[in-house]
Order: C-alpha cells, then sequence, then structure tokens
C-alpha cells in the first residue's frame, strides 16, 4: 500500500498545480479517484492477480490526468472542440517522462500508456493483439463508463440538457442497433442525452452491467429528465439491454 501511497502523492502533486476553485478541475479530480476504486473492484470480480489489481489502479488513477490541463487551456472537456485529452495524458506521462514520479515498471509502460490511448475512443483499437492489453484497455473503458454514468444520475455533479430538438436518424438508428453513439453523430443536446444512454452497449463485464442495474443509474438519470415522453422508450429499452445481459 505504500506504493499505491507515493503513487497517490504523485498524482495529486501534478493536480494540485491546477485552480481547485473550478469545480470542473475538482470534478475530475474526484473522477480519477473513483475509477481508479472501479477499475479494481473490475480486477477482484473477475479473480485477477494482485499485480493486474495494481495496473488498472495505475491506469485509472492516470487516465484522464490530460484533463486538468485541457479545461485550463480550453475551458472544455470536449475534445473535438480542444484536443484529445488522452493525448495530453501520454505527453506528460511518455514523452515529458512524468511517469517516472510513479512506482510502475518499464515493462508494464506499454501496457499503461495503450489503455489510457483507447480509453476514450469509440472502439478500442483493432490492431492490439495482446491479450494483456486489451484486457486493461477494456476495464479501464468499463470503469470509465460507469463513472460518467454515475454522474449524469446526479444532478449535482452533471445535469443534461434537453432541447426542443428532433433525436436525429442516425441516433436513433445506432441506437436500435445497440451501438454505442459516436460524436460526430450528435447534433443537439437531446441526441447527447441518447449517446449517454447508449454507453452501457459498449461495457465488457458482467460486474459493470450488474453494477449499473443495482445502483439504477439509468433510471435516476431518467428521473430528473423534463421531457420523460421522448426519452421513456430508449432508458426501457437500454435497462432490458442489461438486465438481459446479466448472466
Amino acid at each position: 500500500m505504500n506504493l499505491m501511497n507515493e503513487n497517490f502523492d504523485a498524482f495529486d502533486d501534478y493536480a494540485m498545480k491546477f485552480d481547485f476553485n473550478e469545480e470542473a478541475i475538482r470534478r475530475k479530480y474526484e473522477h480519477s479517484y473513483r475509477v481508479m476504486e472501479l477499475g479494481d473492484k473490475i480486477v477482484y470480480s473477475l479473480g485477477l492477480e494482485e499485480d493486474d489489481s495494481f495496473l488498472a489502479c495505475m491506469i485509472g488513477l492516470l487516465h484522464d490526468i490530460g484533463r486538468f490541463e485541457q479545461w485550463t487551456k480550453y475551458k472544455t472537456f470536449k475534445d473535438f472542440e480542444s484536443v484529445d485529452h488522452s493525448d495530453i495524458a501520454i505527453n506528460l506521462l511518455f514523452n515529458d517522462n512524468y511517469i517516472k514520479k510513479f512506482n510502475l515498471e518499464e515493462k508494464d509502460y506499454e501496457l499503461v500508456k495503450t489503455a489510457i490511448l483507447n480509453h476514450n475512443k469509440h472502439e478500442i483499437d483493432k490492431s492490439i493483439k495482446d491479450e494483456h492489453i486489451l484486457l486493461h484497455s477494456k476495464i479501464i473503458r468499463d470503469a470509465d463508463k460507469i463513472d460518467i454514468l454515475y454522474q449524469l444520475s446526479n444532478p449535482k455533479i452533471i445535469r443534461m440538457d434537453e432541447s426542443d430538438d428532433e433525436i436525429s436518424d442516425s441516433v436513433i438508428n445506432e441506437f436500435k442497433n445497440h451501438k454505442s453513439i459516436g460524436y460526430e453523430n450528435i447534433r443537439n443536446d437531446n441526441d447527447r442525452v441518447i449517446s449517454s444512454i447508449s454507453l452501457i452497449f459498449d461495457l465488457n463485464f458482467d460486474y459493470s452491467k450488474k453494477l449499473i442495474i443495482q445502483k439504477e443509474y439509468l433510471e435516476r438519470m431518467y428521473e430528473y429528465l423534463e421531457n420523460k415522453k421522448l426519452f421513456k422508450e430508449y432508458f426501457d429499452e437500454a435497462i432490458k439491454y442489461l438486465k438481459g445481459s446479466e448472466k
């Protein structure tokens, strides 16, 4: 645990350089620690070894380290309006060698780097052949999505905006085919709501699906939406999908 405490210190030393008076900075800091814990729980659910727990925790802690610089420079977390935050993370950690601040073996650098690069992409790079790297790429993607849904289920953290727009046909088609919706298809706030729900279609592990059901994140998201009639069928379908995926 001393190793992890030192890693916490190294992460905090970097994060504390930014303005914690800004809610967005605080939110990403808290998100990083929650994703770290979720990664550890996924590893436990899979019956993996302690080394995998350590790696999942490190990837979870570091996956959004690029968000601090992104927000400070651009005042947005939208990658398509600024820069890819995973690229900022890789530049800091591996080009500027901030990774040396952490207790991590060099043999694991490529795994950590690849998992971070793939955590926020629409899908995992199909060229990845190493099963261990692929496993950790899936773990961080699930952990990240679980916490995003947690935040969206609590309007005090993130409140979903609605509009008078129709949901785009491309978004409807992707959703009906049980696919997560890429930002390139999003045209308005209502599309963004459907895109948020569609995160569940890209989950990899039973633990992730069961946790979302148990915590009722989708139900809580739906609860505070105003235009319930517009969104009901999508939430119903997503909940049915999750429950049908249980083993």
